[in-house]
């Protein structure tokens, strides 16, 4: 009698955006091997395209993370005069390129996708092909802090105003099942009740998204080995500076700012993209939420906390994801 061979069923991965939140990434991808399940495909958008890129290169979860660990933040930091970006981004390129182990997408060990949005365009971009350096820096190049990624007279810009979570992408690279890292933060209960208008909701995000930013600067321009006093002094001066209400503020005049008129626009685009969200339904996909109430995405040098949060969401699906394996 003939045998009937069950096909394998094929894990794809996507990894999502966030900034230091991005290193729950490696929370999963840790649980995963410690299960031995391997992920056949991988795309992520922003710090998730750069830890999927890093993964899909050939670096384990462990590689990656004492990288990250051993990584000074400071040093990777070139700042320039300010037309559409306070960093330059050229030794980003020289970290990602130590990190990818100078590979190019299509020789991935992995099947690779890395998300960006090209500003020119107004659409979501995915790379290919080509060096993954050069596409990391477009996917992670957060409007008014990095210069957009300039290739064939376009611009591109940080993938999560395009798509923050590309389950669709590993979808449409031929995975069976679908783990979706969702590295999103809940708005407090205060938030959720005064959230009761469209605008207001749009609003909120305009704010936090500047006040983010902001604080993010603080940390970079006025590092943990200065002095306190002045440390916290400055970081005061910066946030009294550049206050949410006075940014939004300036953003509505006529004449803006390069900076910020790179910042204001993504916004819009932004805007559009939660409206487009909203009717998106991750169907079929494992859906991995670590709760990272309590931390920001600009703490780098919390990595332990959010593996930590990555490995505790992963294995709470490890069951649903072993069951569908065997269907």
């Amino acid at each position: 009698m003939k045998k009937h061979h069950h096909k394998r069923q094929t894990i794809g991965i996507a990894l999502g955006a966030g900034g230091a939140k991005g290193f729950v990434h490696l929370g999963v991808l840790k649980v995963l091997h410690k299960h031995k399940l391997y992920p056949d495909y991988i795309a992520g958008t922003s710090m998730g395209a750069v830890i999927a890129a890093a993964y899909a290169a050939g670096r384990t979860p462990l590689e990656i993370e004492e990288f990250m660990k051993h990584t000074s933040w400071q040093n990777v930091i070139d700042f320039t005069v300010p037309k559409s970006g306070l960093l330059a981004g050229r030794r980003v390129n020289h970290y990602l390129e130590e990190l990818v182990l100078h590979k190019k997408i299509q020789h991935t060990r992995i099947p690779l996708r890395i998300v960006s949005y090209n500003l020119t365009k107004r659409k979501q971009f995915i790379f290919e092909r080509g060096e993954i350096t050069n596409a990391l820096r477009a996917s992670i190049s957060i409007p008014g802090i990095f210069q957009p990624y300039h290739h064939n007279n376009e611009q591109y810009v940080d993938g999560a105003l395009a798509n923050p979570t590309p389950y669709d992408v590993v979808r449409k690279m031929g995975a069976d099942i679908i783990l979706a890292v969702d590295t999103t933060t809940p708005f407090p209960k205060e938030s959720r009740k005064a959230l009761t208008r469209e605008e207001s909701f749009l609003s909120t995000i305009k704010e936090r998204f500047i006040r983010e930013e902001v604080q993010f600067l603080g940390v970079v321009l006025f590092p943990e080995r200065w002095p306190a006093a002045i440390r916290k002094t400055l970081r005061w001066l910066l946030r009294t500076i550049f206050y949410p209400s006075r940014v939004l503020r300036m953003l509505a005049g006529r004449e803006l700012f390069p900076i910020a008129k790179t910042m204001y626009e993504s916004m819009n685009i932004l805007q559009d993209n939660l409206a487009k969200e909203r009717l998106a339904q991750a169907k079929d996909c494992i859906i991995i939420t670590p709760r990272i109430d309590g931390l920001q995405w600009s703490d780098f040098n919390k990595i332990d906390q959010f593996i930590k949060m990555g490995e505790e969401a992963t294995e709470k699906i490890i069951p649903e994801l072993k069951k569908r394996l065997r269907e």
